[in-house]
Order: structure tokens, then sequence, then C-alpha cells
């Protein structure tokens, strides 16, 4: 499955970035086991098949980033969402070229 990455460009879809991104956004929260590195990988394998079953001929980073917060959301890691969306935005405003004017601090509260 081929991908669109922000500049427009076409790439190959590599589902270990997917489980780099989620782990280092994991590693900001908490010390990772063995298990940890499980639970992430799951989600990273849920994300492809979510993926693969959108059937979207070349699905685009932000479709892919939603699916990571939405799976990540689903299975309860709401810390590791937290700051997996905050740097994602931060690269955003960076790229954007406002990183050095505004940083980005998010925090979810659970309702009922």
């Amino acid at each position: 499955m081929q991908i669109i990455k922000r500049n427009g460009q076409v790439a190959e879809f590599d589902p270990d970035k997917i489980y780099q991104a989620i782990l280092k956004a994991a590693q900001t929260v908490y010390v990772l086991d063995d298990s940890w590195r499980q639970n992430l990988a799951q989600v990273t394998k849920k994300v492809a098949l979510d993926l693969k079953d959108a059937q979207v001929e070349r699905p685009t980073i932000n479709m892919i980033q939603s699916l990571v917060e939405n799976r990540l959301m689903e299975a309860g890691f709401i810390n590791i969402a937290e700051h997996y969306i905050s740097y994602r935005l931060q690269r955003d405003l960076e790229r954007n070229g406002y990183g050095d004017k505004v940083i980005v601090h998010l925090r979810f509260e659970q309702t009922k």
C-alpha cells in the first residue's frame, strides 16, 4: 500500500513508523517493558487493519494519524494519546514556522 506524505510525495506504507511514533510518545509517560511493547504493537496492527478496511487507494498521513489517535484512545492509553497528539501538533507548528512561538501542551479529562 502507498501513502501520501505531507509534502505530497507518495511512499510505501511502513507500519513500523507508526509503532516507533507510538513508542516515543509512550516513553515520555512510562518506562516500557515487553508487555507495553506488545500492547503498543497491537495498536499498530489494528491501525494497519483499519487502513486496509478503509479501502482508500492512497491514505494521507493525517488519516493515519487520526486512526492512531482513535486506537490509542479506544485501548485506554489516554496519556500516550495526549503525548502523541501534542507531538504531532508541535511538529505541525514547527513546519509552519511557529515552533519557537507556540508550545503545545494537551491534557485530556474523561467525562462520564
